[in-house]
């Protein structure tokens, strides 16, 4: 009985031996094939970027990484590999942004240096700077820094909001970016008052604290109320892996103060801050008609014995000829303004029906440019009265000059224009509006118009 338990015991500690072996066997073969592939793939590398395919070669030892990384390899071999990727690193950047440049090359020498402190860069591609690089690596390790060679953690973007600010100073932003194999670029995205879109810089790396980017909004940007801004960071196809903010839902800057520096350039110093607008413009287009015209049933010049029967003009353009349109609006808050219109016709007006010659209405506009000199707006009037537009009948009608008439008599017209202050009172206006008019034969038509205005 006693024998037989003895060998129990020796088969069981036999057993667990194998199975410890085949374990760690296991493991081992994992790590090599991982480094394997690595030093593979940034030899590969290497060779695109010997062929100046720098694109190419920062994938190849990007992957070599990834193949490191996802196995956590440690080896001291592996070293070979992060130098290599400090060389495309540095390569791939040095003339057109040397400061990622710079920080490529520091964050993968670090990683050489934990690995294999003696490690060299080869003589092939030993430069002055990249040596200077390296020397300033091993230099950090020396002194305590350590490195973790994985990098399973997400990206992130560490920053903190500037709440506050001054009028045309520049803004310098910050944020704490952990080096990240799916980050590629780090952008600044900001949005001046008044501006629709948000303009974009890149965040450069701090030269002394790669993992701390910098980036600055101009001061010309700056002289509004606010500015809006977010962060984002980028991978190599495009797609964001991580921001702080977004386009919808921006940090803000409130700004206060006078502007020191850009007082030529200041809005409110050049232009003021107007509160009334006086345009006079005058305008031509087209219509879209169809239907009666006023004359020709009243004009022997047009229907005699010899001509046809009248039954209208079917569907087509006719040109709208000049007229003068007045405008006087009023500036509210919220880069809104209100205020009425009266358009007239200076050719073709119908002496029987003053509804066909004269337009009068309310509009409401938007600026959405508001900065002066250059002004957009959007907007839609609504109001009553007509228009008319040239209409030639053909020779089966003597051909006949005519009048179309948009008879409405009520009208909605979107519109949209351009203001340019060239001076503190006046400026130039140029607007499109296309008058839609109804219930009776809804018609629509084109007017383009461009003159002075005058503002207080």
């Amino acid at each position: 009985m006693i024998e037989k338990g003895r060998c129990w015991l020796r088969c069981s500690l036999f057993l667990w031996m194998v199975l410890g072996v085949l374990g760690f066997g296991t493991v081992a073969l994992a790590q090599e094939t991982a480094y394997e592939k690595a030093i593979n793939l940034s030899r590969e590398a290497m060779e695109e970027y010997d062929n100046f395919e720098l694109d190419l070669a920062d994938t190849k030892i990007l992957e070599a990484v990834r193949a490191l990384e996802s196995e956590r390899v440690t080896d001291k071999g592996a070293a070979s590999v992060y130098v290599a990727q400090g060389v495309v690193g540095y390569g791939r950047f040095k003339d057109s942004a040397p400061a990622i440049a710079q920080e490529r090359a520091y964050s993968a020498f670090l990683k050489a240096v934990s690995l294999d402190p003696g490690v060299e860069i080869p003589s092939d591609y030993r430069t002055s700077d990249l040596e200077a690089i390296l020397v300033r690596a091993r230099e950090a390790i020396s002194h305590g820094s350590s490195v973790a060679v994985s990098t399973s953690a997400p990206p992130s973007i560490d920053h903190k909001v500037v709440i506050s600010g001054e009028r045309c100073v520049p803004i310098e932003l910050t944020a704490t970016v952990p080096a990240h194999h799916d980050i590629y670029r780090v952008m600044l995205r900001y949005q001046s008052d008044g501006q629709p879109l948000f303009s974009a810089i890149e965040m450069v790396p701090d030269v002394q604290t790669p993992s701390l980017l910098r980036a600055t909004i101009p001061g010309v940007a700056v002289q509004g109320a606010q500015v809006r801004y977010f962060i984002e960071a980028t991978n190599r196809a495009g797609n964001v892996v991580t921001a702080v903010g977004s386009d919808a839902r921006p940090l803000t800057t409130m700004l206060s103060g006078k502007c020191v520096g850009f007082l030529e350039d200041d809005p409110s110093e050049k232009y003021g801050d107007p509160l009334f607008q006086l345009t006079l413009a005058v305008g031509s287009g087209f219509g879209l008609i169809k239907g009666m015209t006023e004359n020709c049933l009243k004009s022997s010049l047009c229907v005699s014995e010899s001509t046809q029967a009248y039954n209208g003009v079917g569907f087509g353009v006719a040109p709208v000829p000049f007229f003068i349109r007045a405008a006087a609006v009023f500036n509210l808050p919220a880069d809104f303004q209100l205020g009425a219109y009266i358009r007239g016709q200076v050719v073709n007006i119908v002496k029987d029906n003053a509804q066909a010659s004269i337009m009068v209405g309310a509009t409401l506009r938007y600026l959405a440019i508001a900065r002066q000199p250059y002004r957009l707006y959007i907007g839609v009037g609504f109001g009553w009265g007509g228009a008319n537009a040239t209409v030639f009948l053909g020779s089966q009608f003597q051909n006949f000059k005519d009048v179309y008439t948009f008879k409405g008599p009520v009208h909605i017209a979107p519109e949209i224009g351009f203001l340019w202050s060239f001076h503190r009172n006046v400026g130039l206006a140029i607007e499109l509006a296309v008058p839609i008019h109804f219930p009776d034969e809804p018609r629509v038509h084109f007017d383009l118009s461009v003159g002075p205005y005058f503002q207080f």
